[in-house]
This record gives C-alpha cells, structure tokens and sequence, in this order.
C-alpha cells in the first residue's frame, strides 16, 4: 500500500505541473483562473470518487477487481495525457511557435536565495498540513 502510494506521488505531482503549464499556456486572464478551478476540481472529485468506490469493490467483490479497475483508469488518464500533448504539438505546428525557455527564466539553484521570507513561511504551511493532516485523511473509511 505504501509503495502504491509512494509510485502515485512521483506520477501524480509531476502530472500535476504539467496540466498546470499546458493550462497556463491555454488560458489567460480570468479564463485562467476558471481553468485552474475545474482542474482542481475534477482531481479532487477523482480522489473522492476512488475513495467511494474502490473500497466498495474490494468489499463486495474482490480485491483483484478493485486493483483492475483503478488500473483501467490509470490506463484511460495516461491516454487522455497522451492526447493533451497531441494537441499541444498540433497547436505548436499550426501556431508556428516552438516551445522554448529563455535564459533568464531557467532554474537556477542560486534563485532559491531571491525568495523572500513570506514564501518560506507559505511553504512551510504548506509542507506542514501535507505531512501532518492528508495522510490521516487518505486512510478514513468512506461513510456508505
């Protein structure tokens, strides 16, 4: 179970940043924020979803059938990724624009100094509900 959860994370986080990129690129303006929204939304509501439903199938059926099942949807979310970038390289072609970072936007360890003292202190908020609040909520029992 750990080890799942451990192989999500490296998928899921990364997949995350690139959603976020590819929707940045798409939306602008208030559109952007609506976009953000309904991505954060549907993720979550994948989250609940799996928590309703793969417990009831693993009780009621098997426990194979409940790793089948968020397999094929492990399967269909990686087709679905696939198609995301098709249509980023179809709109790249048709745009004529090459995707490309400028040397002064690339990462540098050395940047992590220029940030100010208010973005640590959010990042360690951040960092502290995550570590110390979602793993107690990942492993409640959903309420049937």
């Amino acid at each position: 179970m750990l080890i799942g959860r451990f192989i999500f994370g490296l998928g899921g986080e990364c997949q995350f940043v690139c959603k976020s990129a590819i929707i940045s690129n798409w939306f602008k303006g208030r559109e952007l924020a609506f976009a953000f929204g309904v991505n954060l939304s549907f993720s979550r509501l994948g989250s609940v979803v799996a928590g309703l439903i793969e417990p009831y199938v693993a009780k009621n059926h098997s426990m194979e059938s409940a790793l089948w099942i968020g397999f094929i949807f492990c399967v269909f979310s990686w087709f679905c990724g696939v198609g995301i970038v098709c249509c980023e390289i179809y709109a790249d072609k048709k745009d004529g624009k090459k995707a490309e970072i400028p040397e002064n936007e690339k990462f540098r360890c050395a940047k992590l100094k220029e940030f100010t003292l208010p973005y640590w202190l959010i990042v360690f908020s951040c960092v502290s509900v995550y570590c110390s609040i979602f793993p107690y909520c990942w492993n409640t029992p959903p309420m049937l």
